[in-house]
C-alpha cells in the first residue's frame, strides 16, 4: 500500500479537470448524475451538491409542474375573481366606488392602489383584459412560478395607479380623475414577456412591436390611462429583472435560501411601492 503523500510533496493521484471548465480541477461530483464540479460551477443544496445541468433539469420541472391553488393556477383565480368583482360592480355602483383609484385618495385608502385592476368599465374592457391575462399571463405563471408571478402582478397594478399619481402632480386635476381596470397589471405581464426572453437569449421584436403598438393606443385614444400603462410597464420590468436574478442557482447558495431572499426582496419592492405612494402623493397636494 503506497504511503499518503507528506507535506510539501506531490500526490500522485491523478487532477480530473472539470468537464466545464478544462482549467479548474473538480472538487466535486454531482449526487444526481455523478458528473465532476468545479468550484465555479458547484451547486450547493441541502442534501450535497448538484451540477449546472442538473440543476437546470430542475428548474424544467418545475416548469413543467407549476404550482397551483386547490389544482388551478394563479392566472384562472385572478381571471375567476375579477371577473366576479367586476360584474358585481357593473350590478352595484358602490362597489366600485369603493375599489376604482383616484390620486386623490391615495394616502387615506392606498389598497385602491392595487384593488384597481378587480374593476372594470363595461363588458368589453373586462373581456378584453381578462383574455389578455389568459394568453400572457399563463406563460409567465410557467416561467416564474405562481407567487414571483402574483408579486409580479400585484406590483405591476401598484405601479399603474402610481403612475397616475406622477401625472397629478404635473395635471393638478388628475387627482380628482378616477380610472378603473387591469391594465397596469397586464403591462407588467408584457414587459415581463420581454425580460423573460432577452434574458433567454430569444428574439424579441414581436413583443416590442405589440408594447409599442399597445403604448401607442393609449396615447392616441381617449379615456385610456396610458400613465397607467406606463407605469405598469417600468414597475413590471423592474419586478421581473430582480426575481429572475434572485432565482438564479448560485455558487455556496441553497435553493431554500435564495428563495427566502428572494421572499425578501418581494417585501421590499411593496414596501418601497407604498412608501413611493405616501411621498408622491404629499407632492401632489403640497
Amino acid at each position: 500500500m503506497e504511503d499518503a503523500p507528506r507535506f510539501g510533496q506531490r500526490s500522485s493521484d491523478p487532477v480530473i479537470p472539470c468537464p466545464r471548465h478544462p482549467q479548474n480541477r473538480v472538487v466535486s461530483t454531482c449526487k444526481r448524475c455523478g458528473r465532476g464540479t468545479c468550484s465555479d460551477c458547484t451547486i450547493h443544496t441541502e442534501v450535497g451538491t448538484i451540477c449546472p445541468e442538473c440543476a437546470n433539469e430542475s428548474t424544467r420541472a418545475r416548469i413543467r409542474r407549476p404550482q397551483s391553488l386547490r389544482g388551478q393556477s394563479v392566472t384562472t383565480w385572478l381571471l375567476i375573481i375579477t371577473v366576479i368583482v367586476s360584474a358585481a360592480a357593473m350590478l352595484y355602483r358602490p362597489i366600485q366606488g369603493t375599489l376604482l383609484y383616484a390620486p386623490i385618495v391615495s394616502a387615506a385608502e392606498p389598497w385602491r392602489l392595487l384593488s384597481v385592476a378587480l374593476v372594470h368599465g363595461g363588458i368589453v374592457h373586462l373581456g378584453l383584459n381578462m383574455l389578455t391575462l389568459y394568453i400572457v399571463g399563463t406563460p409567465v405563471e410557467r416561467a416564474l412560478g405562481a407567487w414571483r408571478y402574483l408579486v409580479l402582478y400585484a406590483s405591476s397594478a401598484i405601479g399603474g395607479s402610481l403612475f397616475v399619481l406622477i401625472w397629478s402632480l404635473i395635471d393638478r386635476t388628475a387627482l380628482l380623475t378616477a380610472t378603473v381596470g387591469a391594465s397596469g397589471a397586464l403591462f407588467g405581464l408584457f414587459a415581463a414577456v420581454f425580460v423573460l426572453q432577452k434574458t433567454a437569449g430569444a428574439d424579441t421584436r414581436a413583443i416590442t412591436i405589440l408594447l409599442v403598438i399597445n403604448l401607442a393606443y393609449g396615447f392616441l385614444v381617449s379615456g385610456v390611462s396610458w400613465q397607467a400603462h406606463l407605469g405598469g410597464l417600468i414597475t413590471g420590468g423592474i419586478v421581473t429583472l430582480i426575481l429572475v436574478k434572485l432565482s438564479r442557482p448560485k455558487r455556496g447558495k441553497t435553493a431554500s435560501q435564495q428563495g427566502k431572499t428572494s421572499a425578501l426582496a418581494s417585501i421590499a419592492i411593496f414596501v418601497v411601492l407604498f412608501a413611493l405612494n405616501y411621498g408622491l402623493y404629499s407632492l401632489a397636494i403640497g
